[in-house]
């Protein structure tokens, strides 16, 4: 009964964060920071501002605050943040060490919170597909995160099941990396041209339309992935046509 009362316990408490998270996010003025342009802009100068008053640790105070941030609020707004006030090349570099912090953050809340209650509903088929996910955890976390899947719900849900840490930490490593530089690069250069802007023309330069296509491209990449896993599979089973 204690390990019950322990478990009902730890989901109450998340589920009354994720309850403030989404209050804070929908129905207080500090979600325009991150539901409207115009918030966005401003929540990008905040940022700036803050980071700036920290000097040479700006950077380092910056992976802080979107590990912490992402913790319960979108990502996008943090990664473009980083590009608009480091550049593409150190706006890379911080916003992928951010998200990898905030999501191995959220992978051992979840992990801590989530699992001992998760671990009573799934059975049958789905203990099954637990244990699967538990033996193949860098191939599915590597394929969500390549498609795109919902960051913060990957991050918890992920912790949820029995998929090991190791693997969690190197399927998000590999699956965030080409997302993270696609967007800081198209945000970076995007403030290059700002600075520089004269009309419409500006914008069809190789350094916006390039991470502009490669954006674009890389939700392709998992249909790209499963073609070449799929080609592999027919060159070893000789005859088999799928």
């Amino acid at each position: 009964m204690a390990v019950n009362r322990t478990s009902l316990l730890k989901i109450v408490i998340f589920l009354l964060f994720a309850g403030l998270a989404g209050y804070v996010l929908f129905l207080t003025p500090f979600g325009d920071l991150f539901l409207s342009p115009g918030g966005r802009k401003e929540l990008v100068a905040r940022i700036d501002r803050f980071v700036r008053a920290a000097g040479m640790f700006g950077p380092a105070v910056f992976v802080l605050l979107y590990g912490l941030g992402v913790l319960a609020l979108p990502a996008t707004p943090f990664t473009a943040a980083g590009a608009l006030i480091f550049g593409k090349y150190l706006g890379t570099v911080v916003n992928f060490l951010g998200a990898l912090a905030g999501a191995s953050a959220s992978f051992l809340l979840g992990r801590y919170f989530l699992r001992d209650f998760s671990e009573r509903l799934l059975k049958g088929k789905l203990a099954n597909l637990d244990r699967k996910a538990e033996e193949h955890g860098l191939s599915v976390i590597f394929y969500l995160r390549i498609f795109w899947f919902p960051f913060i719900v990957l991050n918890y849900g992920a912790g949820a099941t029995r998929i090991r840490f190791p693997d969690y930490f190197w399927g998000t490593f590999l699956g965030i990396l080409p997302a993270i530089a696609i967007v800081s690069f198209f945000f970076g250069n995007l403030r290059e041209i700002v600075t520089t802007f004269r009309g419409p023309a500006d914008l069809l330069q190789a350094d916006i339309l390039v991470p502009a296509v490669l954006l674009v491209l890389s939700f392709f990449l998992p249909g790209i992935f499963k073609r070449i896993r799929k080609g592999r599979g027919a060159s070893v089973i000789p005859g088999d046509d799928e």
